[in-house]
Formats: structure tokens, C-alpha cells, sequence
């Protein structure tokens, strides 16, 4: 838990040397897109540490960050006014439909006649 925090302050500390030497500005939406992936990753992580050396896990896990970063991209190009606090409500809407997404797709129910 503490590498996705130390891996988000290294990403958002490379995005504003960047920003200084080059004289980009990178907007804010953008960090927080990373600060708000980096919490959606720990949430997922802390919920399925038992799941870490599965590979049926990192599959699905994989699955839902490309979604995430897709959709992101898109919408933070699309509205360049995006406001902070939205991360902070998409984040609880969000975060436990991948929990219970990846519940699903990681111990699906068997079928009654199996049992």
C-alpha cells in the first residue's frame, strides 16, 4: 500500500519537473486523475490481498484500470473545466462496483445443480 502511495507522489512529482523544465502546464484534472487512480488501487488492493498471486486477478484487475484510464482520458479531454470533487464522487460510485464487478468475475456462483 505504501508503493501505490510512494508510485503516485513519483508520478505527480516527474509530471511537475516536467511541467518546470519544459514550461507545460499540465492542468489539474490530470493529477488528479493519478491521485484518484492511486486511491481506487489501494481500495481494490487492500479488499483482495488474499487474491494478489492469482493471475485469474490480475486479468480482470488489469481489465477495469484500462477501462478507468480510457474513460478518464476521454472525459478529462472532453470537459477541460473538470472539477476536483468530482473524482471524489465518481471514486464512491465507482470503487465498489469494481469490488463487486471483480467479486463476480473472480468467484462466480456455481450452479445450484453442481452443489
Amino acid at each position: 500500500m505504501l508503493g501505490i502511495a510512494l508510485a503516485a507522489l513519483l508520478a505527480i512529482g516527474a509530471a511537475v519537473m516536467v511541467s518546470v523544465k519544459t514550461g507545460i502546464v499540465i492542468p489539474g484534472r490530470w493529477f488528479g486523475l493519478i491521485w484518484w487512480t492511486s486511491a481506487l488501487l489501494w481500495f481494490v488492493f487492500k479488499q483482495h490481498k488474499h487474491d494478489l498471486r492469482c493471475g485469474r486477478f490480475w486479468l480482470v484487475f488489469l481489465a477495469f484500470l484500462a477501462a478507468h484510464l480510457t474513460i478518464f482520458v476521454f472525459v478529462l479531454q472532453a470537459y477541460p473545466a473538470w472539477r476536483m470533487a468530482w473524482f471524489m464522487f465518481i471514486f464512491m460510485i465507482e470503487a465498489p462496483l469494481v469490488l463487486v464487478s471483480m467479486q463476480t468475475a473472480l468467484r462466480p456462483r456455481r450452479n445450484r445443480r453442481q452443489a
